[in-house]
């Protein structure tokens, strides 16, 4: 049904090719049925026509993680969920879990980078200390040079493993930590403009300071506080992973 729906959009933009609904329908339907590309052109085609449209930068966000374009995918997300606040609870979550989805994927990405490059800097050091045992042998011969080359490599192979151990333990995401604390937070709450901090340090900074939002410099009140239970089960999942 989604195949159909597509055409039929498909033919009322051919009639009216300046309606962002039209092209933002067309893009959930691509999206229905897992043609990326096809959704993010539409999402982008309906966020030049109305730039502050939700499910726009949703879609497009969705269809960029999916294209492992996860810059374009961020920066939807973060515009989709600033622009949610009209939207329901259950809306906004299902927008944090994919901006986290994708914050995830980027850790992963950059982690398998860092071991690459550990991987190619043994494989060089490698290449150095054959050349050298090669030479050293003519000097000492074959055997000194070898005990010497075997010694030389069981510290690389240590140094490698101490590489490894620290690389297994990765950084706090900065998206779960608290812009005021600047540690991970216990009990996440986000304001209308899409920031979370933690509780206890957003409510004492509006006591203190002001109703208003240290991040956006946007009004604010208690009242307008909503927990984020979707970045709370990121953290809850973040150390089951890596427990601290």
């Amino acid at each position: 049904k989604f195949s159909a729906a597509a055409e039929a959009y498909s033919e009322a933009i051919n009639e009216e090719r300046d309606s962002a609904p039209l092209y933002q329908n067309r893009a959930l339907c691509y999206q229905k049925l897992e043609r990326w590309e096809e959704a993010a052109q539409d999402a982008s085609r309906a966020i030049e026509l109305s730039p502050d449209s939700v499910k726009a930068h949703y879609i497009r966000a969705t269809a960029s993680a999916h294209l492992d374009n996860l810059d374009l995918a961020e920066e939807s997300y973060r515009r989709a969920l600033q622009l949610s606040h009209t939207e329901s609870a259950a809306y906004q979550d299902s927008i944090q879990r994919g901006l986290y989805s994708v914050l995830e994927k980027r850790q992963d990405v950059a982690r398998r980078r860092e071991d690459e490059e550990v991987a190619d800097s043994v494989r060089i050091v490698d290449e150095m200390l054959q050349e050298a045992n090669n030479r050293e042998a003519v000097m000492v011969g074959p055997e000194e040079a070898q005990n010497n080359h075997s010694t030389r490599r069981a510290r690389v192979h240590e140094l490698e493993e101490r590489i490894k151990l620290v690389g297994q333990r990765p950084d706090v995401p900065e998206a779960l930590c608290c812009s005021i604390t600047f540690e991970m937070m216990k009990e996440p709450v986000m304001t209308p403009s899409g920031t979370s901090f933690e509780r206890d340090a957003i409510e004492q900074h509006i006591r203190q300071n002001g109703a208003w939002d240290p991040v956006s410099r946007q009004p604010l009140t208690l009242a307008q506080l909503r927990p984020n239970n979707a970045l709370k089960q990121v953290i809850q999942d973040f150390l089951a992973k890596n427990p601290w």
